[in-house]
C-alpha cells in the first residue's frame, strides 16, 4: 500500500482514532496528486490495481472531475484504457455498483467531447464488447441511461452550449447508430427474459427514455411492439415497465395526422386487447396497465380533437379513424373503471375527465367556443349515449365508500389512501355533473331509474351503495342553474324527491351515511314543499318526523344528532310558512332537548380553555347542536301571526328564563348547593339560549318587546349577582355582551334604556380579550345609534375608555403575541372615540376642555 492508497483511506475512514491533524494533512497530500498533469493516468493506474472500493472511488471521481480539461489526445489514451478495461477486467469480474456508475460516467463524458467527430465508433465500440457477457450488458444499459440523463435529457436544465452539444450529439445518433442500440435492446428483450430479467427491465426503462428523440419507426413497428406486448402478456416481472415503454412509444410527441396513422398501422387497440389482464390479480401489474390505457386515451382524444377543426378531407377522415379508436379504446377503460379497487380504477380517471370535459363540443350542434368556422367531424349524440350511460352506471359503483374506509375518525384524514379516495370521488362527481351538460335528459333518466331501482330492491342494497345513489341525486341538483324553477315546474328531479319521500323504509333506513345523505336531500329539494303547499301535510311532515327521531336529533351518534340539529334548522327555513302552524308541537317533541343543564364546576378542567356553554353532559346535545335547534324554533315562531308572537316567544324563552329566575330566587340552590362559579355557567350557557332565540327577530316584531324588556332584567341581575364571576371560563360575560348585540338589532332605540343598566356589569371585566369585544361593540353601538349614543357616553365615557385604558396601559410586549394584543385593544379604542367625535363630538369634547380624570388620559392617549 503506497501514500495515495493510505491517504484516500484517511480521507473515508469513520475511526474515530484518526485525529484531525492526521486527516488534513491525507487531505493535502491528496489535493496535491489532483494538481498534477498527468494525475488522471496516476489514478486510472491505481483504480485498475487496487481492491479497495474508496480508492478505486476517488480515483474514478478525479477522472471526472479532469476531464473536461484533457486534451484530444489524452482523452484517445484514455478512451483506450478505459476499453480495454472493459474487455479485460469488466468482463470477467463483478464490480461494485458505485464503481460500474462511475466508470459509465467517464464513458459518457468522453462521448459527449469526442463523439462524433473524433470518436465516431463510441456507440459500436460499446456495442461490440456487449458478446463478451452479461456484465458488458448492464454496462451498456448503465452507460446508456447516464448518457441520457448526463447529456442529452431536454428536461433537465443546461446551458445553452451544453443543450447545443446535445442536439448535435442527437442528431449524430439518428444518423449513424440509433438502428444499431434498437438492435441491441430487441435482442436483450427477446433473449434475456430467463437469464437476466433485471437487464430486460433497464432495458426497457432505457428505451422508454429515449423514445422521447429518436426516430419512433425504430421502435413503432411490429417486430419490436410484439417484443413489448409479450412481455406484457406474460405477467413477468417486467410487464411493468413494458406497460411504461409501451406509452412512452404511443407518447410519443408528433403530428395528430401521423400519431393516427401510426396507432391504426400498428393496430395498437387489438395489440392491447390482447396483452393487458382484465381479470387478472396483480394489482400493481393492473395499475400499470391502467395507466397506460389512460395515456392512450388521452394521446388519442388530443389527436381527434386537433384533427377535428381542420377544414381538409384528409383531416377528416383521419378525425374519423381516432373517433373510432377511441370508441375501441372505451371497453378497456372501463374494465380498469370498474375496478372494485379505487387504486386501480382511479387510473383512468384523467382521460375519461379529460374526455367529458371536451365530448360537448364533439356532439353535433354543440359549442365550437372560438372555432372561425364548423369542425369536419363531429359526432350525434346517439353516437355519445352508450358511453355516457356506461360511465353513469360505473360512477355509482366508484362513488360509493369502500369498507376499509373510516369515517368521522380525525386519525384517517391525512392517511394518504383515504385522501386518495376523497379525491378520487371529487373527480368522479365533475365527470357525473358534465355528463348532465351533454345529455341532461338522460342524466335525469339516470337518476330516475336509479331511484326507482334503489327503492323497489332496497332490503339488497348496501347501505354505502344506498349513500352513493342519493349522492349523486343531489349533485345533480347542481346541475340546474334554476333549481327553484325547476322544482316549481315539477321537473324531473322534483319527481325523484317525491319518489324518495314515498319509500318510508328508505326514509326510516336505521345507517347513519343512509340518513346523512337524506337530510341533504331534504335540504336540496325541500323547497318543492314549500312551492307546492299540498304536498308539505303528507311528505313534509315525514321530513320533520325522520328529522326529530331516533335517526335524526335523538340519534345515539352524535355526528348524526349533530349534522341532524344543523340540517332541521335549514329544512325548517325552507318550509317557514308552511311548518309554523306545527311549532308548538315540534317545540312539545324536542322540549327534553332543549333544557339548559347545570354543569358543577367541578366537572370542568382545570384552566379550561373553552366556556362552559361549550361543555355538555353525557346523553345531551352540544351547545352548538342545542342552539341549532332554538334558532330553527324561532325561525318557524317568526311566521306566526303578531297576535300569537308573543305567546309564541314566551313558550321558547320559558325554559332558560325560569332556570334565571331561579337561580335569582335561590330556588336553584337545592341542585348547585354552593357551587357559585357552576351556577354563574349555567345562567351564562341560559342567556346564550335567549340570545340564539332572538336571531330570528328584529325590530320589526313589535309585540315582542315587553318580553325583551323584561328577559334583559332579569340578565341584569344575573350579572349584579355574579360580579365576581365574569370571568373568560364561565361564559356568562361572553353570553351577556351576545344578547347585547342582538338586543340592537330587535329593540332598536328601546334598547338604550336597558343598555344603562347592563353597561357597569360587562365593563367589570380585566381581561383583555374581553374589553377589545367589549370596546368593539361600544363603536358599533355609537355607529348605529349615533347622536342618540351622546347622553349615555356622556354618563359612561369614565367607563368605555377608562376601563380599557386602564388595562392598555399595563399590558406587557416582551413578545410579537403580547404586542399583537395590545395593539388590538388600542386599534379599537381609537375606532371608538374616532367615531364618537364624528358622531357626538361634545361626549369628547367635554371632559377634555374641563380637564377631567378622563378627558387627561384621552388626550394623553390620542398624542401618544
Amino acid at each position: 500500500m503506497d501514500d495515495l492508497e493510505r491517504a484516500i483511506r484517511v480521507i473515508f475512514t469513520q475511526d474515530p482514532s484518526v485525529t484531525p491533524v492526521v486527516r488534513e494533512e491525507a487531505t493535502r497530500y491528496c489535493e496535491g496528486v489532483k494538481a498534477r498533469p498527468d494525475c488522471w493516468i496516476l489514478c486510472w493506474e491505481r483504480f485498475t490495481q487496487t481492491e479497495v472500493l474508496e480508492v478505486k472511488f476517488w480515483c474514478l471521481q478525479v477522472v471526472l472531475q479532469v476531464l473536461s480539461s484533457l486534451a484530444p489526445a489524452a482523452r484517445a489514451d484514455l478512451r483506450g484504457k478505459v476499453l480495454s478495461w472493459l474487455r479485460d477486467v469488466a468482463a470477467k469480474k463483478q464490480e461494485e455498483v458505485v464503481v460500474k456508475n462511475k466508470v459509465a460516467l467517464v464513458y459518457a463524458g468522453l462521448v459527449k467531447f469526442d463523439y462524433p467527430s473524433s470518436w465516431p465508433t463510441a456507440w459500436q465500440d460499446l456495442i461490440g464488447l456487449m458478446d463478451a457477457g452479461l456484465p458488458l450488458v448492464d454496462f451498456f444499459l448503465r452507460v446508456l441511461a447516464i448518457f441520457d440523463q448526463e447529456v442529452v435529457n431536454d428536461e433537465v436544465p443546461r446551458s445553452n452550449e451544453d443543450r447545443q452539444r446535445s442536439h448535435q450529439i442527437k442528431h449524430a445518433m439518428r444518423e449513424r447508430d440509433v438502428v444499431s442500440l434498437v438492435e441491441c435492446w430487441y435482442r436483450i428483450l427477446t433473449t434475456l427474459k430467463s437469464p437476466a430479467p433485471q437487464m430486460v427491465r433497464d432495458c426497457l426503462k432505457v428505451t422508454s427514455l429515449y423514445v422521447v428523440w429518436i426516430e419512433i419507426l425504430t421502435v413503432a413497428n411490429d417486430k419490436f411492439l410484439s417484443a413489448i406486448c409479450n412481455l406484457i402478456a406474460e405477467a413477468s416481472g417486467s410487464s411493468s415497465e413494458a406497460c411504461e415503454c409501451l406509452a412512452a412509444i404511443v407518447n410519443k410527441k408528433m403530428p395528430a395526422s401521423k400519431k393516427v396513422q401510426m396507432l391504426s398501422e400498428l393496430q395498437i387497440f387489438g395489440r392491447l386487447e390482447a396483452c393487458v389482464h382484465r381479470d387478472g390479480s396483480d394489482q400493481q401489474l393492473l395499475v400499470k396497465e391502467a395507466e397506460m390505457i389512460n395515456i392512450v386515451g388521452e394521446v388519442i382524444l388530443e389527436a381527434y380533437v386537433d384533427l377535428r377543426v381542420q377544414n381538409d378531407a384528409n383531416s377528416a377522415a383521419l378525425a374519423q379513424v381516432a373517433w373510432e379508436s377511441t370508441n375501441a379504446l372505451m371497453p378497456l377503460v372501463f374494465s380498469f373503471f370498474a375496478r372494485k379497487e379505487h387504486q386501480i380504477a382511479v387510473c383512468v380517471e384523467p382521460y375519461l375527465t379529460e374526455f367529458f370535459v371536451k365530448v360537448k363540443s364533439f356532439v353535433s350542434g354543440g359549442q365550437k367556443g372560438d372555432m372561425e368556422m364548423a369542425p369536419c367531424h363531429s359526432v350525434s349524440l346517439e353516437q355519445v349515449r352508450p358511453i355516457l350511460m356506461q360511465t353513469l352506471q360505473l360512477i355509482i359503483q366508484r362513488t360509493a365508500y369502500p369498507s376499509w374506509f373510516q369515517h368521522n375518525d380525525p386519525s384517517f384524514e391525512d392517511d394518504e389512501q383515504h385522501v386518495a379516495f376523497i379525491e378520487f370521488r371529487k373527480s368522479l362527481t365533475k365527470i357525473y355533473k358534465r355528463i348532465f351538460l351533454v345529455d341532461e335528459q338522460l342524466g335525469f333518466q339516470f337518476v330516475q331509474a336509479s331511484l326507482t331501482q334503489l327503492t323497489q330492491n332496497l332490503s339488497g342494497v348496501q347501505p354505502m351503495e344506498v349513500d352513493a345513489v342519493l349522492y349523486l341525486f343531489k349533485e345533480a341538483g347542481e346541475t340546474v342553474k334554476q333549481l327553484e324553477q325547476h322544482l316549481q315546474a315539477k321537473g324531473p328531479l322534483a319527481g325523484c324527491f317525491v319518489q324518495l319521500l314515498e319509500c318510508e323504509a328508505l326514509v326510516n333506513a336505521d345507517h347513519w351515511a343512509v340518513q346523512l345523505a337524506l337530510m341533504e336531500l331534504y335540504v336540496k329539494y325541500g323547497k318543492l314543499l314549500a312551492v307546492h303547499q299540498e304536498l308539505f301535510p303528507r311528505y313534509g311532515q315525514r321530513v320533520l318526523q325522520a328529522l326529530l327521531s331516533a335517526r335524526g336529533v335523538r340519534s345515539n351518534n352524535p355526528h348524526l344528532a349533530a349534522r341532524a340539529c344543523f340540517m332541521f334548522g335549514r329544512f325548517v327555513k325552507l318550509v317557514r310558512v308552511q311548518a309554523a302552524p306545527l311549532v308548538a308541537q315540534i317545540h312539545e317533541a324536542l322540549q327534553d332537548l332543549l333544557i339548559v343543564q347545570y354543569v358543577p364546576s367541578a366537572l370542568l378542567p382545570v384552566q379550561a380553555e373553552v366556556s362552559l356553554t361549550k361543555v355538555a353532559i353525557k346523553g345531551t346535545l352540544k351547545a352548538d347542536d342545542q342552539a341549532n335547534l332554538f334558532e330553527a324554533l324561532a325561525s318557524l315562531a317568526t311566521a306566526s301571526s303578531p297576535e300569537e308572537l308573543p305567546a309564541k316567544l314566551e313558550m321558547l324563552l320559558k325554559g332558560p328564563a325560569q332556570n334565571l329566575s331561579e337561580i335569582l330566587s335561590g330556588a336553584a340552590s337545592a341542585r348547585t348547593g354552593n357551587d357559585v362559579a357552576g351556577c354563574a355557567g349555567w345562567a351564562g350557557r341560559c342567556i346564550e339560549a335567549i340570545a340564539t332565540v332572538s336571531k330570528a327577530f328584529n325590530l320589526s316584531h313589535t309585540a315582542t318587546v315587553p318580553a325583551w324588556e323584561q328577559v334583559l332584567m332579569v340578565v341584569a341581575n344575573i350579572l349584579e349577582k355574579f360580579s365576581n364571576h365574569l370571568n373568560r371560563e364561565i361564559g356568562l360575560w361572553k353570553a351577556a355582551l351576545f344578547l347585547c348585540r342582538r338586543m340592537v338589532e330587535v329593540l332598536g332605540d328601546r334598547f338604550l334604556p336597558v343598555l344603562d343598566t347592563l353597561l357597569p356589569f360587562l365593563y367589570a371585566t380585566n381581561d383583555q380579550a374581553d374589553l377589545t369585544e367589549l370596546t368593539i361593540f361600544a363603536h358599533h353601538l355609537v355607529c348605529h345609534y349615533q347622536k342618540k349614543t351622546q347622553p349615555h357616553l356622556q354618563k359612561w365615557l369614565h367607563q368605555t375608555f377608562l376601563r380599557p385604558f386602564a388595562v392598555w396601559q399595563q399590558m406587557p410586549e416582551q413578545s410579537d403575541q403580547l404586542k399583537r394584543e395590545k395593539l388590538e385593544l388600542g386599534n379599537a379604542l381609537l375606532q371608538l372615540l374616532k367615531e364618537a367625535a364624528q358622531r357626538c363630538p361634545s361626549a369628547l369634547l367635554e371632559p377634555m376642555l374641563t380637564n377631567t380624570r378622563h378627558g387627561q388620559e384621552m388626550t394623553g392617549f390620542l398624542l401618544c
